[in-house]
């Protein structure tokens, strides 16, 4: 199968419907599909053959939903990049990833300069210009309609989506079109969209998260995508009001400043029915913040790129709890190990392990990480959870973030959630320093809203969690660093951390 398919029966069934408001300007299921397919004719007329890879590097635009299911419907491989890597990224990327093609948007024409000489393979640079010498993305467009979309066969890739990780090279996660059909159709029950849906897509399409629940999901369905390029957190709650919006994916970053917004209260949520969260773990500080303010829940979910995105989901109907992710959604195999792999007792920490027909096919050029991964059927998520009598499933950390000081293993998002409830505290991270006596001494990294002492931070922790999880050292900082999603980054922190541990041995 072509999984493109599964959006060009959905334009055929909806023609007249609006699928994309971007900028005002509205664009039908019928348009939408001719364009994509006008597009994958014209990638075929350029030399681009069945499982010839193409990479993506735009904002959020219609130009790249047009791309991305015309490199699908032309039997290609999709790589989806993020428009803000540096050349360096960027070339290590599109040399790993065999790319053939570059589609990229003008904003990207700077890093592309740079990168050129060091492409390997890439040997079709297609930009917005008009001046491209070679091909431009309005000339894919001047060809006939592909009639059907060309099939991969069963060992096809569809996608190759890179990971940032945490130490060394991103990896490349292959998924295959029953991987990303059946996450579609996955995500279309569980999150209960509707045709009638009008879904806010802020979050870069690039990301998993925004490409899947916000994309596919809705294009497949039938829904109307409102299509922003930039997260203006002021602008985003006028437009929920606007449009009478009825589902918002985002990530925690972009909550907690939904919270810190003057205007917060001004605007009118009713329409609203899901207000998604995923990408990381949102604090329940944040989530009680919302429901306070503008009185509408926070659903939480958890996934990876490596499970196409989804793993679990708080249920629409049942009962949300905050602090959990939700139940394993149907379809997917799930459970908590410990290292040796056995089960855990209910209510004890360990990895999340999973399979079926949402797990990769594998890490792209990579066998070692791919058989590190995967082991006995069952991928290994790196993350810790744990599960009550219900099954609700609660996220520790990531086995690589957890803290051991003085043999006792600590959990950063536990000291983490504490500090939200500060009321200075707008952002914190915490992270092990090394340390000569304890191996480990716990670190948080602040960001305030209003002055602050280490020792009234000290103070409240220690009336909430044990004296020696409290942290010992604070960094106050004027941001985290975060990536273009907004989730923070702990690799650029763990990493001033081990220099400091250098400076000093």
């Amino acid at each position: 199968m072509n999984c493109a398919e599964l959006f060009l029966e959905t334009a055929d069934r909806l023609p007249d419907k609006v699928a994309i408001v971007f900028r005002n300007q509205q664009i039908t299921y019928s348009q939408l599909k001719e364009q994509v397919m006008k597009f994958a004719s014209g990638l075929i007329e350029a030399g681009i053959t069945s499982n010839s890879h193409v990479a993506l590097l735009m904002p959020n635009c219609p130009q790249y939903i047009i791309s991305y299911y015309g490199v699908l419907a032309a039997g290609a491989t999709i790589v989806p990049v993020n428009p803000l890597y540096t050349d360096r990224e960027l070339s290590y990327i599109l040399n790993n990833a065999d790319t053939k093609a570059v589609i990229y948007h003008e904003l990207i024409q700077p890093t592309i300069d740079k990168t050129k000489a060091s492409l390997t393979t890439a040997d079709l640079l297609i930009d917005f210009s008009e001046s491209n010498p070679h091909c431009t993305w309005n000339q894919l467009l001047e060809h006939e309609p592909l009639t059907v979309p060309y099939v991969r066969g069963e060992e096809g890739i569809a996608q190759i989506l890179y990971t940032s990780g945490t130490t060394g090279n991103p990896k490349g996660v292959m998924l295959s079109d029953d991987n990303l059909a059946n996450m579609t159709t996955l995500l279309i029950r569980e999150l209960g969209i509707l045709e009638e849906d009008r879904i806010i897509v802020v979050l870069p399409i690039f990301h998993t998260l925004s490409k899947m629940a916000g994309v596919w999901a809705a294009l497949v369905h039938g829904a109307t995508i409102y299509l922003e390029e930039r997260f203006i957190p002021d602008a985003i709650l006028e437009l929920i009001e606007r449009v009478k919006a009825t589902v918002f994916y985002g990530v925690p970053t972009m909550f907690t400043m939904f919270t810190m917004s003057p205007r917060l209260k001004e605007f009118d949520y009713s329409s609203l029915r899901l207000f998604g969260s995923g990408g990381a773990s949102i604090p329940v500080e944040i989530i009680e913040r919302i429901q306070n303010s503008i009185g509408v829940p926070v659903a939480e979910a958890y996934g990876q790129t490596e499970a196409t995105v989804m793993i679990t989901c708080q249920p629409l109907n049942g009962e949300r709890i905050a602090g959990s992710v939700g139940l394993p959604v149907d379809g997917i195999g799930f459970r908590i190990v410990t290292p040796d792999g056995r089960d855990v007792p209910q209510g004890e920490i360990g990895e999340i392990v999973f399979n079926g027909r949402s797990a990769m096919m594998g890490y792209y050029k990579n066998p070692e990480a791919t058989a590190e991964t995967i082991r006995d059927g069952w991928v290994h998520s790196g993350d810790l959870a744990y599960q009550d009598a219900r099954g609700n499933v609660y996220i520790v950390d990531r086995i690589k973030d957890m803290i051991i000081r003085g043999g006792n293993n600590i959990y950063p998002r536990e000291i983490e959630e504490v500090l939200y409830t500060h009321p200075a505290i707008a952002e914190c991270a915490v992270l092990g320093e090394p340390d000569e006596v304890f191996g480990e001494e716990v670190a948080a990294f602040v960001v305030t809203k209003t002055p602050v002492t280490v020792e009234e931070l000290q103070a409240h922790c220690q009336d909430h969690i044990a004296k020696y999880k409290v942290p010992q050292i604070f960094y106050f900082l004027e941001a985290l660093p975060k990536n273009a999603t907004g989730k923070i980054l702990k690799t650029p922190l763990r990493k001033q951390l081990k220099e400091k541990s250098e400076e000093v041995l």
